[in-house]
């Protein structure tokens, strides 16, 4: 029976492909119609998933996005519920579906085009699809993540957006049968919208003692924006110090970096923090940690350690 329909398949798929009036029966009205994101779930069921985990799927419906846009009244409404992304301008917003926030319609359905739009040239007989490059590029990010986007441009690399936040792995981008016979297994994006956890050897570090001060040089070194970055929220990085004299704790100190541009640690450029001791010191023990905007609490990163 598998092969039955598997032949029957094939030979659809051909008449579909020349065939405009064919392949409307398979076409689904409602799909053209910027449904809920649940309906794309139906075909999509992984990409969906892990949508559902993202922030993306929580932006409007959010407690910290609630009470910083003052119930919904300011703060950059149309990048929390947008109706159709545009690179390097801020969308128009919409007012259906918001409890969806940034859906699958928002970032892939074109009203000029009536179709779904992606990095890849694929066959979907239940709605139109278009391939299109702006998909494989940081670009397709810059209408909402302005700031971000001008300092990943500033920082002149190659990686793109979506080699951090959406890796690819091998895989099919449709799960229902029998439309996921007509796909090859290829690098699917995450889209869960990862922010990944810098590592200790992001950074370049250099740590310095004159008298009772402490000198630090921080450059970062990987990471192709500010640290910490965003058009909206509040991100923080805290460098937490303590000193030590034989092994025993004689001060701390604590210093907060915000995403304002004389504190953010920016790509690749010396960042100078410093720090004093009203003690004499041999020996420091210095965290680093960041609280996202959407976190309750700071999440330690790393930890050096230096003797003098």
């Amino acid at each position: 029976m598998q092969f039955r329909r598997f032949i029957f398949l094939i030979l659809a798929s051909s008449l579909l492909s020349s065939c405009d009036k064919i392949g409307n029966i398979f076409q689904e009205k409602d799909l053209l119609q910027r449904p809920v994101a649940k309906r794309c779930s139906d075909c999509h069921t992984e990409i969906y998933n892990q949508w559902k985990e993202s922030r993306h799927a929580v932006s409007w419906i959010s407690e910290h996005y609630k009470k910083a846009s003052g119930n919904y009244t300011e703060v950059c409404i149309s990048c929390h519920v947008p109706y159709e992304i545009t690179a390097y301008e801020k969308p128009k917003s919409r007012d259906f579906h918001r409890e969806d926030g940034i859906n699958c319609a928002s970032c892939h359905f074109k009203d000029s085009t009536k179709s779904m739009h992606g990095p890849y040239d694929v066959f979907s007989p239940p709605h139109p699809s278009t391939k299109d490059e702006l998909y494989t590029k940081a670009d397709i990010c810059s209408g909402c993540h302005q700031e971000t986007f001008k300092q990943w441009k500033t920082a002149s690399v190659e990686r793109s957006c979506q080699e951090c936040h959406m890796p690819a792995k091998e895989g099919k981008l449709i799960q229902k049968f029998p439309f996921n016979l007509m796909h090859a297994s290829k690098p699917v994006h995450d889209h869960s919208f990862k922010v990944p956890t810098p590592k200790k050897d992001f950074f370049d570090i250099q740590i310095t003692k004159q008298d009772k001060n402490l000198n630090l040089v921080v450059i970062n070194k990987k990471i192709p924006h500010n640290i910490p970055t965003g058009d909206n929220g509040n991100p923080k990085y805290y460098i937490d110090v303590s000193f030590l004299k034989d092994k025993q704790i004689v001060y701390t100190d604590s210093a907060m970096i915000t995403k304002k541009e004389n504190e953010a640690i920016p790509y690749n450029q010396p960042r100078e923090i410093s720090f004093y001791s009203p003690a004499d010191f041999d020996e420091v023990k210095i965290t680093f940690s960041r609280k996202l905007s959407w976190q309750d609490k700071p999440e330690k990163i790393f930890d050096i350690k230096k003797s003098f």
